[in-house]
């Protein structure tokens, strides 16, 4: 592993491509140690207390880093981890080529149905890995020239129960809904397929959609009672 500096972190950043920001991270591209990598960090929050910052930051980055490898020794496909510095709230990840799934579904009928029915063995075999998602949506799955790769496992989970995987589920067709609405319903059932194929539990399958009506249920009543849950 190249030695890193975290004090140099802000001037070392200046020389990386920025690719995209959340409310918790900064994701760059570039080049570590010869090989084309994606550089995820957590940068210091000026809101919180100095030291209760450093400790999350460090332990957020051990942590996502942990179950992405544990989702890929599982045999999930995920990006490998190149190298990790959690002083520096840094992840640096194998840069994976390809469009994100969120950018081929739409419009594409019947291959949307490939693509999703993949997704759903994806997720299974990250759940066999006993490895919650947290965040899987068409936006966090990467199409590359070996099959769909889930990326970004900052809101991921170890050991998960039945709720957190079948929220994995929901918050799947969720994206669909939101992001691909004309095929969401034939892509949510390819997806399901998968799933089950793959080795996906059925209750969990069950669950997801007992999260889908309860949160139609407090629509219903945000609507009637205008606004009050």
């Amino acid at each position: 592993m190249v030695p890193f500096d975290p004090k140099r972190l802000a001037s070392w950043v200046r020389g990386l491509e920025p690719v995209g920001r959340g409310a918790e991270a900064e994701v760059y591209r570039g080049v570590y140690a010869g090989v084309s990598a994606v550089f995820k960090i957590r940068p210091p929050k000026p809101y919180r207390h100095p030291r209760l910052d450093a400790s999350l930051r460090a332990s957020r980055t051990r942590k996502e880093a942990k179950l992405t490898i544990r989702a890929r020794r599982g045999g999930a496909r995920a990006p490998a981890v190149l190298a990790v510095y959690p002083s520096a709230g840094l992840i640096v990840f194998e840069l994976i080529p390809g469009p994100l799934l969120r950018d081929l579904l739409g419009g594409r009928g019947g291959e949307a149905a490939g693509y999703a029915r993949e997704a759903g063995r994806l997720l299974a075999k990250l759940h066999s890995a006993r490895v919650s998602h947290g965040d899987f949506t068409t936006s966090n799955i990467i199409v590359s020239e070996s099959g769909l790769v889930a990326i970004d496992f900052g809101l991921a989970e170890a050991d998960p129960g039945v709720e957190e995987m079948a929220v994995d589920l929901h918050l799947f067709r969720r994206s669909l809904e939101s992001a691909h609405a004309r095929i969401a319903a034939q892509a949510y059932e390819a997806f399901v397929e998968g799933y089950l194929e793959a080795g996906g539990d059925p209750a969990v399958v069950r669950r997801a959609e007992e999260i889908r009506l309860m949160g139609r249920y407090v629509a219903a009543r945000r609507s009637v009672w205008g606004g009050e849950g």
